[in-house]
C-alpha cells in the first residue's frame, strides 16, 4: 500500500506535487497485545517509531 501510494502523481495548478509518503505502525492480537486498548497503544508506538526513523516506512510492534 505504501509503495503504491508513493507512485501516484498528483498535479495542482500544472505542477506535479511531491510523492505521497505514509508511515504505518502494525500490531496484531494476541502477538503484540491482549486487549483492544493495549493493541491500539502498541500500533501507535510502532507508528511513531516509523516516523522517527525517517518516515515512509512500516514498523511492526515489538512483542509484548
Amino acid at each position: 500500500m505504501r509503495k503504491a501510494l508513493n507512485k501516484i502523481a498528483i498535479k495542482n495548478a500544472g505542477h506535479v506535487l511531491k510523492p505521497i509518503t505514509v508511515s504505518i505502525g502494525i500490531a496484531t492480537y494476541p502477538d503484540h497485545a491482549s486487549t483492544v486498548k493495549a493493541l491500539s497503544e502498541s500500533a501507535d508506538i510502532a507508528l511513531y517509531q516509523a516516523k522517527h526513523q525517517g518516515r515512509n516506512r512500516t514498523i511492526i510492534s515489538a512483542d509484548r
